[in-house]
């Protein structure tokens, strides 16, 4: 599962403003980690200075000594310093989990009034995010009550992070105490744990902000056609997609609902053939990967998003194509035939070729 992560990282949005979007908060959130590192820094240098004469913090049955001087640390100063680190991360917390799943929301929502094209080349820049017009964009009641509940998932998945960043700043320091380490090793500790920190960090900033802003789009994409029953999407890819997206997204054509179909099914039948639905949420959460359905993104890392597809364009589409296939066949038969381009008949066979080769398809 480990190494099935590792290659989950490389993935890409096919949208430069989301990939520029996750890596703006993955930024942010390694200062949050260097500020927190730095500050215990600065409160354990303190702390091993100045003598206090509160209870002995105790570990395990034992009582934990300074590295420094062998010395009782006091069950206080760990306290203080506790409570000063869970106060900052919970700050931090509360702003990402709004302000980053408000602005992937909104720029998804956005992205919608674009076309392909310049959905993958327009960068973050391009997009004001400061205020999102909700109204403007006919959220409704409902798309609010949505995105609230984005919110609250992406303050339980950094709350998880915000957890495990105290757990292992914990377990440095009263192992290091335990086991009386020089307050150098101690620190060195503090720092090498710096990387897996992050790690955490971006694992939920890159997920939230895919999920968020395909969730954006997808509700513009039901906003903006009210009145249509079926509603046809089509997953896109980009670098380093895994193959769990290859084979539930990429290229493939999808019904998109308000949300799960009756029955608790993922399918929908449109004129007798049968389509996956999806719907603004719709997620693997839960599921191992042998289990996986069709969803917004399929994994952890996954940046896959979709594109809106019409059934008429690609049919028209595929005519266009199989005339010029037929056409470049009657030119190669032309030719086979011994006429060369400059003869004045060569376009005359071609035609007549051509021709013959629709009739007989026709009928």
């Amino acid at each position: 599962m480990i190494e099935l992560l590792k290659a989950h990282k490389i993935e890409k949005s096919p949208w430069k403003a989301v990939n520029q979007l996750s890596s703006k908060y993955e930024k942010y959130s390694h200062e949050i980690t260097k500020i927190v590192l730095e500050g215990i820094t600065f409160l354990l240098n303190l702390r091993l200075k100045k003598a206090h004469d509160d209870a002995p913090l105790i570990f395990k049955g034992r009582i934990m000594y300074n590295p420094k001087d062998g010395k009782s640390i006091k069950l206080k100063d760990w306290k203080r310093l506790e409570e000063s680190i869970i106060k900052y991360l919970n700050i931090e917390k509360s702003y990402l989990q709004e302000k980053m799943t408000d602005d992937s929301y909104f720029l998804g929502t956005l992205l919608n009034r674009l076309d392909e094209m310049n959905r993958k080349k327009s960068t973050l820049k391009s997009f004001d995010l400061k205020i999102p017009e909700w109204k403007k964009y006919d959220y409704s009641d409902f798309d609010m009550d949505k995105l609230e509940i984005s919110r609250q998932l992406s303050g339980i998945y950094l709350q998880d992070v915000t957890d495990r960043t105290r757990s292992k700043i914990q377990k440095v320091i009263v192992e290091g105490v335990r086991n009386k380490q020089s307050k150098h090793k101690v620190f060195q500790e503090l720092w090498d744990s710096e990387a897996d920190l992050n790690r955490d960090w971006d694992r939920v900033i890159r997920t939230e902000t895919a999920m968020n802003s395909n969730n954006g789009f997808l509700i513009s994409q039901l906003r903006a056609e009210p009145d249509e029953k079926y509603i046809f999407m089509k997953g896109i890819s980009s670098g380093g997609a895994c193959e769990y997206c290859i084979r539930f997204i990429s290229e493939k054509v999808v019904i998109l609902l308000e949300g799960p179909p009756e029955g608790g099914e993922d399918k929908v039948i449109v004129e007798g053939l049968e389509y996956p639905a999806i719907w603004p949420g719709k997620s693997n959460y839960g599921r191992k990967p042998a289990n996986y359905w069709v969803a917004i993104i399929m994994h952890p890392y996954c940046r896959c998003s979709w594109n809106r597809w019409y059934r008429e364009l690609e049919e028209a589409g595929m005519k266009i194509s199989n005339r010029s296939k037929k056409w470049g066949e009657a030119i190669e038969e032309i030719k086979g035939r011994g006429f060369k381009e400059e003869d004045k008949q060569f376009m005359i066979e071609v035609n007549m070729l051509f021709k013959q080769k629709l009739e007989t398809k026709e009928k």
